[in-house]
């Protein structure tokens, strides 16, 4: 094999369409490089050759000045076609960072004169200073070039030597290692969406991790000192691979999805009352069905559905349709539910503190639990009360405005509530309760948006969120160098709506002149389906069609061969002939009546109700259970207001409920406000 096709071959492992949106490690081991060689009859020595040959076209004097003439070469005189031709030469570099063997920790340059058998000598090996560029280079390739469609690839350095910092820090995990993590995830009650901080995750993997994690790993996960770097970059990348967790893992030779129980608060401080439900939340796609699920010791199940945003619906128990009430459970103990196949399993960690922020960043009303103390934002916390002497201390020295809410129904027995307009240290706590330690690293993600294809590519008309996680007053966001402001909910930024189409958006979160994270991404206002002729063809019956033969088929969104009918509004509804669709909302008198009047534009109908001769149909319309609560107020047009009241009390006999469980409860609600009217 010639340089170029170790090159392209080794780049091609890592760099692909399954990686789309996924962080990238080079980990290139020996047995890596003999498996890439093997269907072409080379080796590790051969490998050596090629990359000492260099490129057809290169003349430097040395590997170092060879790859820096392989990136020059690739850029101008290839048009940066195909993959960038350094890769090859970053490759051997951290394969000389994985030889342990007869070498001491940190003696980074005999490993790599001894892998290109040259005389060991000591020093820094000629060159290698400038090979930071090409590490910039491949970020900016992957990252902004290719919009991470192959991959993503994030600078990371073990070591204060960032030369040699950068190829050590793609060996600290290796492939075994990295294929256990879900199921260590999983183990470790760990969530992609809500995470605790770096100490608190690596002293779980520690603890979970024990048989599939290698010594020196396990060495890295129990040190202390925060200040370790290369626990830092290692830390860096599981928290890379737990982000891009969907909740998968291999337990006991059966695929099982894992997603957290996480408490939901809403709080009446003048009746001095907190009602707390419980939701799941899952990276992973909710089943089209209802979620039954069973806990431990408990035969009557509990439902839910999708709600929107990796979040279920709010729990209720199936044998009456309320909702659970969360305060019955033992929070110390904490709660595992499963459906009942046990494909699903959702757990509530155990904690004597639980974390709570303002649900509106998420979508949710009232406050949701968080794994993560927020840094100098208001927060919530449910303590057990053995934590009392030592939370108490911590906010009146650390907090601003902690305060002990007197509340009194709704918490489970020796549960106590607190509040604050901010933390600003940790030192006093976080050893004792790492739950209210602050994230040591920053992190740059996209969050929701609609994804055009693979990679960072979405549409204009819904791009993601910008979040800032583990920052602080000090560091900024910007977008192609235009200070962006956040939003109401702390560390969440918004593209402005002037933002252009069809150019690469450069992120970047700045502390001071210092660059601390970066992404990119692309908005597309002008997209054209690809064409059916390039797509494979399926007839009617499903199989695929070898040549065009002008019959009916399809080809994902294409279709040909087949006229459809005009659309028709009746299909929406279960109703027939000429009858009349109420679209109700929350508030009285909030009623229109379809065809006669148009469909509101100032409220959003929460019921869809069919009504003729026949028994009436129910339908849930609106887009968000927990916002659809009945709420009263006052109606100046009293015609609505009889109207409202009419349909959901006077005829509510006259229908038939919707059929889930947890919408009958919402609709028995909606008939007593609609009683009091």
């Amino acid at each position: 094999m010639d340089y170029l096709k170790w090159n392209n071959s080794i780049a091609a492992h890592f760099f692909k369409n399954e990686m789309a949106g996924r962080s990238v490690h080079l980990y290139v081991t020996e047995e890596l490089i003999t498996d890439i060689g093997q269907n072409y009859g080379g080796d590790l020595p051969d490998f050596i050759k090629a990359v000492k040959a260099g490129p057809i076209g290169v003349q430097g004097k040395g590997i170092c000045e060879k790859a820096l003439q392989s990136m020059d070469d690739w850029k101008y005189r290839h048009g940066q076609k195909g993959y960038p031709l350094y890769i090859g030469y970053l490759a051997l570099f951290v394969l000389a960072a994985g030889i342990e063997e007869d070498f001491a920790a940190h003696a980074y340059y005999r490993r790599l004169r001894a892998l290109l058998r040259e005389e060991s000598t000591s020093g820094q090996y000629r060159g290698f200073d400038q090979m930071r560029r090409l590490w910039d280079d491949l970020a900016r390739w992957a990252n902004e070039y290719k919009s991470g469609e192959v991959g993503i690839f994030n600078i990371n350095s073990a070591g204060r030597r960032i030369h040699v910092g950068i190829p050590i820090a793609q060996t600290l995990l290796t492939e075994k290692e990295r294929r256990a993590l879900p199921a260590i995830f999983a183990a470790a009650d760990l969530d992609p969406v809500s995470h605790p901080t770096e100490g608190a995750i690596a002293l779980l993997l520690a603890h979970h991790g024990r048989k599939q994690l290698r010594t020196p790993t396990l060495r890295l996960l129990e040190k202390t000192g925060e200040s370790d770097e290369h626990r830092q970059a290692l830390l860096e990348w599981i928290i890379d691979e737990l982000r891009g967790w969907d909740g998968t893992a291999e337990v006991s030779d059966r695929t099982q999805i894992y997603g957290l129980l996480r408490l939901c608060c809403k709080l009446d401080p003048i009746a001095k009352r907190a009602t707390i439900t419980l939701r799941c939340s899952t990276k992973h796609e909710f089943s089209e069905d209802d979620l039954l699920l069973f806990s431990d010791g408990n035969c009557q199940p509990f439902s839910c559905y999708e709600d929107s945003g990796g979040w279920s619906s709010t729990l209720i128990s199936e044998s009456d349709g309320k909702l659970l009430v969360a305060s019955e459970f033992d929070w110390l103990k904490g709660l595992q539910v499963r459906s009942d196949d046990s494909k699903w399993c959702f757990r509530l960690p155990a904690s004597p503190i639980r974390v709570f922020v303002d649900g509106g960043s998420q979508g949710l009303p009232g406050f949701v639990e968080v794994r993560q103390l927020p840094i100098q934002k208001p927060f919530y916390l449910a303590a057990h009360q053995e934590c009392l002497e030592l939370l108490t201390r911590w906010g009146d020295s650390s907090c601003q405005d902690f305060e002990n809410l007197q509340i009194i129904n709704g918490l489970p027995s020796g549960w106590h509530f607190f509040k604050a307009k901010g933390a600003y240290r940790d030192e006093l706590v976080k050893r004792e309760y790492p739950i209210l330690a602050f994230p040591t690293n920053v992190r740059l993600e996209l969050a929701g948006g609609i994804r055009l294809e693979k990679g960072n590519k979405f549409f204009k008309f819904a791009p993601p969120k910008l979040v800032l996680q583990g920052g602080s007053e000090s560091i900024k966001v910007y977008c192609n160098d235009r200070l962006l402001d956040s939003t109401e909910a702390a560390d969440i930024y918004e593209l402005p709506a002037d933002t252009p189409a069809e150019t690469k958006l450069l992120i970047e979160a700045r502390s001071g002149d210092d660059i601390i994270r970066r992404c990119s991404l692309l908005l597309v206002e002008n997209y054209s389906l690809p064409s059916q002729t390039n797509a494979q063809q399926f007839d009617r019956f499903g199989k695929l069609q070898t040549e065009a033969n002008g019959s009916a088929g399809v080809a994902g969104a294409w279709a040909w061969g087949v006229d459809f009918p005009d659309f028709n509004f009746n299909t929406f509804l279960p109703i027939q002939g000429k009858q009349r669709i109420f679209f109700v909302g929350k508030e009285p008198g909030q009623i229109a009546i379809w065809p006669g009047e148009s469909l509101p534009t100032d409220w959003e109908p929460v019921w869809a109700i069919s009504k003729g001769r026949h028994r009436g149909q129910v339908m849930f319309c609106s887009t968000n259970l927990a916002e659809s609560q009945p709420s009263m107020s006052k109606c100046k047009d009293r015609k609505k207001m009889r109207a409202w009241k009419e349909i959901l009390w006077h005829d509510r006999k006259k229908m038939s409920p919707p059929d889930r469980s947890n919408l009958k409860v919402l609709w028995q609600q909606f008939q007593k406000e609609a009683e009091r009217v």
